[in-house]
């Protein structure tokens, strides 16, 4: 590859100004630390971490950040959703950041003017895949996963496992499958709408008639997998990547339609009590070194660019083609598919 004089001058120019980017943003979070300690600790309402990974980022982020602590809470997306609604209709601003894995919260709670506008320098290292979130910089990516096939190992071959979506209607697994519910998770809302897209709402009719089991969560399509009580499931790939790793009897594939991509915004909430605390959590949370290590030891998908995840785990790269509902998808589609799913399931 050649380069023109030109291109040459901006990359040697841009190399010279890298280290003292870097310093600047290294003094302004110690500046942000400063006076984040003196707020002391922020409430993080989160959805897509299980709990063990999310108090574990709590801690960790306080160990960066000595004096700042982390209040974790963390329920399912609607739940989640409901509470937060419940602690603004009261007006006790309990949550400082909040974290789901359902885009059409954002929308809501953006529209609403809850949120506090806020561009993180961290935004800049991230895959520009996953940049521009809100283009207004209300929420931005800060975690994301694939939603995969699934199947216990014990019961079910690799060779027999489903290899297509699709397959989840097979005869084979009447009674033997799991779902998450679109009402209670953000994760199995963006799925069921790619599953309409792909399938119609009569997908989701053959799902129940082929009686799939259905559970609030997409972390219980892994541990009941893993249990036994199903044999496959729709659910998140990297959780049970993790759970195989530690000896358990799962694995999972990526379905020939694509898997499908679910982003996890956060944002800070526009009553915060500790904004200095929320920004400088909001900062260690999108691009840190921290955060990034996590991803690769709890077989999540990285989202700093040219991050390598885990071995065996899909990256942003590596899958083709990705399914992933937009944001007006999401608040547009949610409704239709929670009333084709409870139309179909009667729940």
């Amino acid at each position: 590859m050649f380069l023109r004089r030109r291109e040459f001058g901006v990359m040697a120019a841009s190399a010279l100004a890298f280290p003292a980017i870097v310093r600047a943003q290294a003094a302004s979070l110690g500046a942000l630390h400063d006076a984040a300690r003196k707020e002391g600790e922020l409430t993080w309402y989160t959805v897509p971490q299980t709990s063990e990974v999310a108090e574990k980022m709590g801690r960790t982020f306080t160990a960066r950040y000595p004096g700042v602590k982390v209040n974790v809470v963390r329920t399912t997306a609607q739940v989640a959703f409901q509470r937060l609604n419940q602690d603004l209709k009261a007006g006790t601003p309990n949550c400082d950041v909040f974290t789901s894995t359902d885009l059409a919260h954002y929308v809501d709670l953006k529209g609403r003017n809850l949120l506090l506008k806020f561009l993180p320098a961290a935004v800049a290292q991230q895959d520009k895949r996953v940049q521009n979130m809100d283009p207004d910089a209300y929420f931005h990516a800060s975690s994301c996963f694939m939603m995969g096939l699934i199947y216990n190992t014990q019961k079910v071959q690799a060779a027999a496992a489903p290899k297509r979506w699709s397959d989840l209607l097979d005869p084979q697994w009447n009674g033997a499958a799991l779902v998450a519910h679109p009402a209670y998770s953000g994760a199995a809302g963006a799925w069921c709408i790619e599953m309409r897209k792909l399938h119609g709402d009569g997908f989701f009719q053959k799902l129940a008639a082929n009686k799939a089991h259905v559970s609030r969560s997409t972390i219980d399509a892994v541990t009941t997998v893993i249990s036994g009580e199903a044999s496959v499931s729709a659910g998140p790939m990297s959780l049970a990547a993790r759970s195989a790793a530690k000896g358990n009897p799962v694995a999972t594939l990526a379905p020939k339609e694509g898997p499908v991509l679910i982003l996890s915004p956060s944002g800070i909430m526009a009553n915060t009590r500790r904004p200095n605390a929320s920004k400088l959590f909001m900062e260690w949370l999108l691009g840190s070194e921290d955060t990034e290590r996590i991803s690769v030891e709890e077989f999540s998908v990285p989202l700093r660019a040219h991050a390598k995840p885990a071995p065996g785990v899909l990256g942003l790269g590596d899958a083709s083609p990705l399914l992933a509902p937009t944001p007006p998808q999401m608040v547009a589609q949610i409704p239709k598919v929670i009333d084709a799913w409870r139309e179909a399931f009667g729940v």
